[in-house]
């Protein structure tokens, strides 16, 4: 009788193995466990991964109707996580003037002026993505007489490539009723010519001046934005993507696409947080989170803080001035009590909090806040993160292991084309603490890789993975806090771009490696990344990409 059940016990487990419906073989399979843990094969049924191992093995689990994918020896990797995204703002900036490979002014307004051209019927001209040393611009910042040369019957309205400046023209101001006798005193700035008119340029909260003349995108052009933003995720081999701000409203849009099979990526929806939250809207999210639960495709247990700025505007939260401008050394964006309690209220809810600070007196603020919060509530495990961590003091390095912070860091920040402003503004003293990969790595802090995309000059996953472990860009370049000592290792890059994201979302046995059970979410690239030449990384593409089990991406 033992005998026979043992026999009937391997004939059931045969019959369910010899149904995969995707193999992929003669490869090399980075199952992500270690630098040397590869494979040759991988076997997929339905939406999980089903075997990884040899091609002899492998292939037994096929027959018939199972496609067989020749991998001629190329990479094959857990799909990309953005742990980082505004992915509504990123979409919707696909139909409007995308500014990120702009060189000079000229080529600002050449493209201003071609985008205006080929939409008549826009009420306004929007868009992203300028640098802020471009040629042209007097190494200061820009003006509404620049704008005003491109397109001056519009308004015009564009965000710098980090979203906390924005540039817009005479009309724009005009409609938001931006002059001279203009008062503002909320948090950010009103730039102003030496006889006190606006110049054209706003910084950080200050840009909601214009923003809310600005006709908004209906549910519709909301819907067809995401359905883009998806082919293009898909495009770049990212599998997940964890928002980073987000509204209800946003919400149900990606609970819309769930039911109508148009997500093609993972979806960790989150609720921006500020001053103004109420405590109606606290128990919106609560109740949004719950009903939610732990869906695969869609989780919504995250909040975000914006607690500062950026360097390049001088507008992040530093211990000490700025080397540039002795008289300022940032400030955060919210009162420190408001947040700490807030962040204490959201750690009992039992959410996963993301707070943006930049500077190095924000990120010992967000540090001191989680350390609090978890006094409160001993038993907090909620993996709470810090976004972007630009410079740190040494002396908080290793409180990111001792509190369980994660670090959520993007490389391709490093390479904004802007280094010379925003080293100018660091100063030489802090660039040993900029951008410090390595540093937090060997801190024991868990890292985790992102875009920040739209903020960011590119959404490419590869191209982030150049920067972090050649510490150059593309053309050879030094990036932020030119310290070669601060580049990781091709495994580490690769880790906090797919398994960092899975243990920030708590699914890390589920997600982000190729292994027997994990989520079908697979990509092949078209270079080996472990043995090509460092520089080289970022000419690498990816050729295929399968997310819960299905193709969803397949280069031409």
């Amino acid at each position: 009788m033992k005998y026979l059940l043992l026999f009937l016990f391997k004939t059931i487990m045969f019959g369910a193995l010899a149904q995969a419906n995707l193999i992929f073989f003669n490869g090399r399979v980075w199952t992500g466990e270690n630098e040397k843990s590869f494979a040759q094969a991988v076997a997929i049924q339905g939406n999980k991964i089903l075997s990884v191992g040899t091609d002899q093995d492998v292939l037994k689990l096929g027959n018939e109707k199972t496609e067989k994918i020749d991998l001629h020896g190329k990479l094959l990797i857990a799909g990309f996580n953005d742990a980082h995204i505004h992915f509504l703002s990123g979409s919707l900036l696909l139909t409007q003037v995308m500014l990120f490979k702009a060189a000079s002014l000229g080529e600002v307004q050449q493209m201003v002026k071609d985008f205006a051209a080929q939409n008549p019927t826009s009420l306004w001209i929007t868009g992203r993505g300028w640098l802020y040393a471009l040629p042209g611009f007097g190494g200061s910042m820009p003006t509404k007489q620049m704008l005003d040369a491109a397109v001056s019957d519009r308004p015009v309205f564009l965000k710098a490539y980090d979203g906390h400046t924005a540039w817009a023209n005479s009309k724009a101001l005009e409609l938001a009723g931006i002059d001279k006798n203009f008062k503002y005193n909320g948090y950010g700035e009103v730039l102003r010519d030496a006889a006190g008119v606006p110049t054209g340029v706003l910084t950080e909260g200050a840009m909601d001046l214009v923003t809310k003349v600005v006709p908004q995108p209906t549910r519709e052009e909301k819907l067809s934005a995401f359905k883009k933003g998806f082919h293009l995720v898909s495009s770049l081999g990212i599998t997940s993507l964890q928002n980073a701000s987000g509204s209800p409203e946003e919400e149900s849009i990606y609970e819309e696409l769930l039911r109508h099979n148009d997500i093609t990526s993972r979806v960790s929806a989150c609720f921006s947080i500020s001053e103004q939250t109420t405590e109606a809207d606290i128990l919106q999210y609560i109740k949004i989170k719950n009903t939610i639960g732990q869906n695969p495709m869609l989780t919504a247990k995250t909040v975000k803080f914006v607690l500062d700025g950026v360097i390049e505007s001088h507008t992040a939260a530093m211990l000490s001035p700025y080397s540039d401008a002795p008289a300022l050394s940032g400030h955060f964006s919210l009162p420190k009590d408001a947040y700490e309690k807030l962040v204490a209220r959201f750690d009992q809810e039992g959410f996963q909090i993301y707070t943006h600070a930049i500077g190095d007196r924000s990120v010992r603020t967000a540090l001191d806040a989680y350390e609090k919060a978890k006094k409160i509530n001993s038993t907090s495990n909620r993996r709470h993160r810090i976004e972007h961590i630009e410079t740190i003091n040494p002396t908080d390095l290793p409180r990111f292991a001792q509190l369980g912070v994660m670090a959520s860091m993007e490389p391709i920040h490093a390479d904004p084309g802007t280094i010379e402003v925003w080293g100018k503004a660091i100063g030489q003293k802090r660039l040993p603490h900029s951008f410090a990969w390595a540093s937090l790595l060997k801190a024991g802090a868990h890292l985790v890789y992102s875009s920040d995309w739209p903020a960011a000059i590119s959404l490419d996953p590869i191209r982030g993975i150049h920067v972090a472990v050649t510490r150059r860009t593309p053309e050879g370049k030094p990036v932020g806090g030119w310290l070669p000592e601060q580049k990781i290792s091709m495994f580490e890059a690769l880790t906090a771009y797919t398994q960092g994201g899975a243990y920030s979302s708590f699914e890390e046995k589920i997600k982000g490696k190729v292994l027997p059970g994990y989520f079908a979410d697979i990509i092949v690239l078209s270079d080996n990344l472990f043995t090509i030449d460092p520089m080289n990384v970022y000419k690498t593409s990816v050729e295929l990409t399968v997310m819960d089990g299905k193709i969803v991406y397949r280069a031409k």
